[in-house]
């Protein structure tokens, strides 16, 4: 509850922090009421469906032979680097504000400046080791998902119950989750970090999370299943009008806390540890 209240409490002295979210997340539904991703998967929405089954099967064996893993991987790597300098360009300035109101220090435009001209280089060298995580997991997982596929379209055609094998899926959903998870915790704190830290703000960012590891798993374990929360709330809508609607509050007020929480947790688990400067 201090985590919510602390951060209602920096919104009003603060306004830019949910206004800049807000800003993105207008330009975020705008692009998603024409996004034709959304009907794609409306039409395979039954996971374990045969018809998605024999595509992840056709895709993998298509994509994933050894020609194409090159140009896999160096797609993966141009993708996040694009992506990496976007995203410091957009955050740098914005995540030492957001640095600074924590600490209650009193902002203005100098200091977004400051945290672009302070943390541009860092944060694309975080972005880019983060995206470069995620998209190599997220690229690979058809891959990981193809024996599942393989192994109940076998167990069906010979006539024996396939529970096992469903529960062989839920084992390796849940694999999959807690990577995404880790993947979320080896950064979460890397970018308050390097605010924080003039010297060696990635070994200190490790030391914060190992200080109070499964507590902060906890939180931010919570804080990712409310981000699925939304996305299946906005899976759901079919007007596109209220899509926009609910979709804008939703992305506004779960990213303006979710851009706090990495910077309020951080700032707590450094005093009782002693990272030093």
């Amino acid at each position: 509850m201090n985590f919510f209240s602390n951060s209602l409490v920096y919104f009003i002295k603060k306004p830019l922090i949910p206004i800049y979210i807000a800003s993105i997340s207008l330009v975020y539904c705008i692009i998603m009421i024409f996004n034709p991703v959304k009907l794609l998967a409306k039409y395979y929405s039954s996971f374990i469906s045969d018809e998605i089954g024999d595509t992840v099967i056709m895709f993998s064996k298509t994509v994933y032979n050894y020609t194409n893993i090159p140009y896999i991987l160096l797609g993966i790597l141009a993708l996040s680097l694009i992506l990496a300098l976007v995203s410091s360009l957009l955050f740098s300035g914005y995540m030492n504000i957001v640095h600074l109101t924590v600490k209650r220090i009193k902002t203005d435009f100098s200091h977004y400046l400051q945290g672009l001209k302070k943390g541009f280089f860092r944060c694309s060298l975080v972005f880019l080791q983060l995206y470069l995580s995620l998209l190599l997991f997220i690229g690979f997982i058809p891959l990981a998902f193809t024996p599942f596929f393989i192994l109940r379209n076998s167990v069906i055609d010979a006539g024996h119950d396939p529970t096992i094998v469903y529960i062989l899926l839920a084992v390796l959903i849940f694999i999959i989750i807690a990577i995404f998870i880790l993947i979320y915790m080896n950064f979460m704190f890397k970018f308050p970090s390097i605010f924080h830290f003039s010297k060696y703000p990635i070994e200190k960012a490790n030391s914060a999370v190992n200080a109070k590891y499964w507590r902060t798993f906890g939180k931010a374990t919570l804080l990712l299943f409310f981000l699925v929360g939304v996305f299946y709330i906005m899976f759901q809508i079919e007007n596109k009008v209220l899509e926009f609607l609910i979709g804008f509050i939703l992305y506004t007020v779960y990213f303006s806390f979710f851009a706090v929480f990495p910077f309020y947790t951080f700032d707590k688990l450094i005093e009782p540890y002693r990272v030093s400067n």
